[in-house]
């Protein structure tokens, strides 16, 4: 069976992109200047983490050639999604000691805005720890396709996780940051974190009048998110004077060798808002069918025990009175508690889309 080639297959589904949509402007940053230290690069890249709190991310390198590591995780995720489902729910992530950081979530378990239906997709997801055999996780349960696929899911870790470090050392310089609080320290690569490589499948839809929603709006509870995709569906939030309004952008697919890249609560909390965590979603377009839908992410999170708090310098205002100092896993268990319930809780609802957390009191 012949595979696509990758820049052909993403051009050709950009030319069917739709010309009647609001289309959101990201900037687009180049990993290479950035690892040579384009100053102006770097300003792009904060200004971009500051707005919209998304951008493109050009990952052809010099130092390794993504390209190949994307084509076998995307087919890894087709091969693992085509297995039969009581094969994948052995591995369900609600039933696995695992923090939510390893296994399978069925179609329909979390909230989302299929009416009658909650969300429209499934998921895997595998963890940092345990492709690196961090916190003695080396073992960590998986289905056969997993295990023949972890030369390639590592070189996805080690390359997302020099890629984090990276842009956090160019944040960390604009926003004055000592060195105690360097965003480096608080993603090395060798602390166990819970980091995942999170493959997702949405269900085919048919055209409607309206904007379906299989994946709800939300933020991402930890620090950066760098997506891959070649089909349309992504959406973002407008902001305007720095506040979220409830417009929305479709975000065209990216380019070959590049990811969206989006700002997520941790990176938020660590700046006291300054970096935005972006709110987004999955949609349908309007008169559109869905058609079936892969994408896959790495999702970058801080290490566990990581205080959510910002230090004041010259680029960060002072913490509001009587904000919880939670750590980076107590915020992801609360978030996740969110996700799985039924409705949105009176006073919570703005933990899907984490731009309240400055308000967040004590009790």
């Amino acid at each position: 069976m012949a595979v696509d080639d990758p820049l052909t297959t993403a051009t050709a589904e950009a030319d069917d992109f739709p010309v009647d949509v609001p289309v959101a402007d990201l900037h687009t940053i180049n990993l290479g200047k950035l690892q040579a230290g384009d100053a102006a690069e770097a300003q792009q890249l904060f200004e971009a983490s500051c707005t919209t709190g998304a951008f493109y991310l050009d990952m052809r390198s010099r130092e390794w050639d993504i390209l190949p590591i994307l084509e076998d995780i995307r087919s890894v995720s087709e091969e693992l999604f085509a297995l039969p489902q009581e094969e994948k729910c052995v591995y369900d992530v609600d039933k696995l000691p695992s923090k939510k950081c390893n296994g399978y979530k069925p179609v329909g378990r979390n909230y989302g805005g299929l009416a009658g239906q909650r969300d429209g997709f499934e998921t895997y997801v595998i963890p940092k720890n345990g492709i690196l055999g961090l916190n003695g996780q080396a073992d960590f349960p998986r289905p056969p396709v997993i295990t023949a696929a972890l030369p390639t899911l590592h070189a996805l870790t080690t390359t997302i996780n020099s890629t984090t470090q990276t842009i956090t050392h160019h944040l960390s310089q604009i926003l004055a940051l000592l060195p105690a609080d360097n965003l480096k320290h608080k993603h090395e690569i060798s602390t166990p974190s819970q980091d995942i490589i999170r493959l997702l499948k949405y269900q085919p839809q048919p055209a409607s009048k309206e904007v379906l929603v299989p994946h709800a709006a939300h933020t991402d509870m930890g620090s950066l998110t760098f997506l891959f995709t070649r089909q349309a569906g992504l959406q973002i939030q407008c902001v305007e004077k720095g506040e979220a309004k409830g417009d929305w952008e479709w975000v065209r697919p990216p380019r070959a060798g590049h990811a969206i890249v989006n700002v997520g609560d941790s990176l938020s909390l660590l700046t006291n808002g300054v970096l935005r965590s972006c709110v987004h979603r999955v949609g349908q377009i309007p008169n559109r069918a869905m058609p079936t839908r892969y994408s896959f992410a790495y999702m970058v999170r801080p290490a566990d025990q990581t205080v959510m708090v910002a230090p004041q310098t010259s680029q960060i205002p002072a913490a509001e009175p009587g904000v919880l100092a939670l750590t980076c896993e107590e915020w992801m268990r609360r978030k996740y508690s969110v996700l799985r319930l039924e409705e949105r809780p009176r006073g919570l609802e703005w933990m899907m889309t984490g731009h309240q957390q400055r308000g967040v009191q004590n009790g």
